[in-house]
């Protein structure tokens, strides 16, 4: 119990921080040296490629950021309860991968703010990586993500949201990475579960199998 307390809380710990970020950002963003404004994510515009660092940052208002806090909050808490010795490396994956696909696929002209991108990569990989690996508990909390946020699959139809403000190029995007470095992270984490009655079974097989053991002679006939 101990043990399950302290992944607890070695999970909520990073989750907090990085949930608290854009609201930070979002706290400094209207002081006029900072120029906060003009940092969103540019496609296409080479000289604007640092607006990949800046994406998940920067939002519209509070309405927006309320909207994307709890899930980023949960997806990034489960990503570090689940990955402990690689969750920055995925996230980072996940974050600039996700960001550089956006800048590719955006429409020129358009600026692209908001953490909904990674929050899909977050969503995708959880989900994808649930079902690639049989983990109980990873499985449980990819049919949580596919409950609470089974909306994501929409992305792949952008047509829906061709004439409003929102980022269908960064769900998209989102989506994609997730699914991708699902697969390439499928080794890393908690292994299956493995049962004693199969496992007893295998090392059977495996001594009755086994070099050592010479046949058997057959009885010669006088």
């Amino acid at each position: 119990m101990d043990q399950e307390k302290k992944e607890t809380r070695n999970a909520v710990i990073p989750a907090l921080l990085l949930t608290s970020l854009p609201w930070l950002v979002y706290a400094v963003s209207g002081l006029p040296a900072l120029h906060l404004q003009d940092c969103g994510l540019h496609p296409r515009e080479v000289e604007r490629l640092g607006g990949i660092l800046m994406l998940p940052f920067l939002h519209e208002g509070v309405d927006h950021l309320i909207s994307n806090t709890p899930s980023l909050f949960l997806l990034i808490f489960g990503l570090f309860l689940f990955y402990r010795k690689t969750a920055w490396t995925i996230l980072l994956s996940l974050y600039l991968v996700s960001g550089l696909l956006t800048w590719f696929m955006g429409r020129p002209g358009s600026v692209h703010i908001g953490a909904s991108g990674l929050a899909y990569a977050l969503a995708a990989f959880h989900f994808t990586g649930g079902i690639l690996k049989k983990v109980p508990r990873q499985m449980a909390f990819a049919l949580l993500v596919a409950f609470l946020y089974g909306g994501f699959v929409w992305a792949f139809f952008p047509t829906l949201y061709r004439d409003t403000g929102i980022s269908w190029e960064g769900h998209l995007s989102g989506l994609m990475t997730g699914i991708l470095f699902a697969f390439y992270f499928r080794r890393t984490g908690p292994a299956p579960p493995v049962y004693p009655a199969l496992e007893e079974e295998d090392e059977a097989e495996k001594e009755e199998d086994a070099w050592w053991r010479l046949p058997e002679k057959e009885p010669e006939d006088n």
